[in-house]
């Protein structure tokens, strides 16, 4: 037997008895492990690092055992009884838009379009206003919306999200914006986030409200050197 560090290494007979120039089955690990126990690995409840898809994952395996994800990217930690997300797979998205969105009428909900998408991964915009994750995962979600009041009163606006089509519950927030003042309208900048567990192909939508007419959520072109502020921009990443 040769002898190479602590590694040994199975002395090859000739002829070998695999295909030339050596038998896979001949080379050994440090554990003088065949080739086709690895091949056999993830049935073995023994083996503390597996692999596979999400759906193939076993109920569980011996404390401390990890599993990773071939499907999703995730890593998964055992505590004999379950699994903890690892969850170092990183997926982000960034989705704006750069019109006036008007309120269409008062005291009635009405779906927060975008047309713009910056840096994004894992994460799509889908028919305008549907931000949709490909992956499942905890997500922080934030928005801000320029909200602009035309009237000569103050009026309010509420925000809130649906997940696939159906209100997020504690997700609604209420604003107050203030009085038209000489030719400027008034103006206020809403923004607050949320954490939310999400299955792959979920999707959100952002809605809102308004006591009146006289408000909309307003695109600032670019003046000077002060860039273009778009109507709404949303965020979403993976934590």
């Amino acid at each position: 037997m040769a002898s190479v560090a602590s590694h040994q290494v199975k002395a090859f007979v000739s002829p070998f008895p695999g295909p030339a120039p050596v038998s896979a089955n001949d080379v050994r690990g440090n554990d003088n492990i065949l080739r086709t126990q690895f091949n056999a690995h993830d049935a073995d409840s023994s083996i503390h690092i597996q692999s596979g898809t999400l759906a193939n994952r076993p109920a569980t395996l011996p404390a401390g055992s990890t599993y990773f994800c071939t499907d999703t990217q995730d890593t998964y930690t055992s505590t004999g009884a379950g699994w903890v997300q690892s969850a170092w797979a990183h997926w982000y998205g960034d989705f704006y838009d750069t019109t006036d969105q008007v309120a269409a009428a008062a005291n009635t909900e009405q779906l927060v379009t975008l047309n713009g998408t910056g840096v994004t991964r894992g994460v799509s915009l889908v028919s305008s206003s549907r931000v949709t994750v490909a992956y499942a995962g905890h997500y922080n979600v934030q928005f801000s919306a320029q909200v602009t009041n035309s009237a000569a009163d103050e009026q309010d606006a509420w925000f809130w999200w649906k997940k696939n089509g159906t209100n997020i519950a504690e997700s609604a927030g209420q604003i107050t914006v203030h009085k038209k003042h000489g030719t400027t309208n008034g103006n206020l900048l809403a923004c607050w986030n949320i954490n939310l567990t999400l299955a792959a192909n979920d999707y959100l939508q952002l809605y809102w409200q308004a006591s009146t007419t006289s408000m909309a959520l307003d695109t600032i072109p670019a003046a000077g050197s002060i860039p273009r502020s778009p109507s709404v921009i949303i965020t979403i990443n993976r934590i």
